[in-house]
């Protein structure tokens, strides 16, 4: 008797590659040089790219192209989170795609930083992905439970001297007013270990109106929203200086480190380890793209 089967389509992928599946959607997306530098520092670029090139040809994960990126991201495909999303846990919703591509580049780039570059023990993420999809039962107890508001991201920095929540905002257009207040009165109902809220910025203008509006709505903790411009990140990374809140003038480097219990001035980034416009705004072309 004969007996009808199906083959599978997908192969079994080696754990470093499905490590590489969980980074991208959890991210969203990531640009080729810092998913290699995420998941595979340890290994040849040549290596590197031979992976990349064949998840692509197979299905697993796409290029995506933003608006106003001078190069392409990695995104999760249909197929890629078929295979991964039972590896995932219970999912709430089954979100893999990015909606806007540039605006979830932006809010990966800025909220990862130089913590890619040098991943530290006491700092934990919590992306505006997993937020969307988890369970509130299955929220890790320092993420909101909160669904009047997503942030496009939460940092955590945890050691014996601090325990701070970090929360990030990215706006690369003007949005209805009244949605600004209610983050506002969003971040001023949540716990004081929220105690920062980053906004990256696409342009003066649109961050005043951002400023304005939630200075008028009369918060309680006005002071923990800290500004920043997107150019000022594309040209000088973590070192982009924040224009207003409690901590003006300081850089996003120096509020981050201060933290992590070490000397802000203190020179993390170690020879050869890249730099944020290196790992995130490379604009030469994917190896993928020049073989085409």
């Amino acid at each position: 008797m004969k007996i009808n089967s199906t083959r599978s389509p997908f192969r079994k992928i080696p754990r470093p590659e499905a490590l590489l599946l969980k980074a991208i959607w959890k991210w969203k997306v990531l640009s080729y040089t810092a998913a290699k530098k995420i998941c595979f520092d340890d290994i040849s670029h040549k290596r590197y790219y031979k992976k990349i090139r064949r998840l692509i040809s197979e299905g697993y994960i796409i290029e995506r192209d933003g608006s106003d990126l001078d190069f392409s991201v990695l995104q999760l495909s249909k197929k890629g989170f078929e295979y991964l999303k039972y590896d995932l846990g219970f999912l709430k919703e089954n979100r893999f795609a990015a909606q806007s591509v540039a605006h979830d580049y932006w809010g990966t780039a800025f909220q990862l930083g130089e913590f890619a570059i040098n991943p530290r023990p006491d700092v934990e993420f919590f992306t505006e992905q997993e937020l969307q999809c988890s369970d509130d039962s299955l929220l890790p107890d320092w993420v909101p439970k909160s669904r009047d508001h997503f942030p496009d991201g939460f940092t955590r920095i945890k050691n014996e001297k601090f325990d701070s929540v970090f929360a990030i905002e990215v706006d690369l257009n003007l949005k209805p007013l009244i949605r600004y207040q209610k983050s506002g009165y969003y971040y001023d109902g949540l716990d004081s270990r929220t105690d920062v809220v980053f906004w990256l910025c696409d342009g003066f203008r649109l961050m005043e109106r951002i400023f304005e509006c939630l200075n008028s709505a009369k918060l309680r903790r006005f002071e923990t929203h800290h500004f920043v411009l997107l150019d000022d990140f594309k040209k000088l990374g973590w070192q982009a200086p924040v224009r207003s809140g409690r901590e003006k003038n300081k850089t996003v480097r120096e509020i981050y480190m201060a933290r992590t219990g070490e000397d802000p001035g203190q020179e993390r980034v170690r020879p050869g380890d890249g730099t944020i416009q290196e790992i995130f705004l490379s604009k030469k072309k994917s190896p993928w793209v020049s073989k085409r």
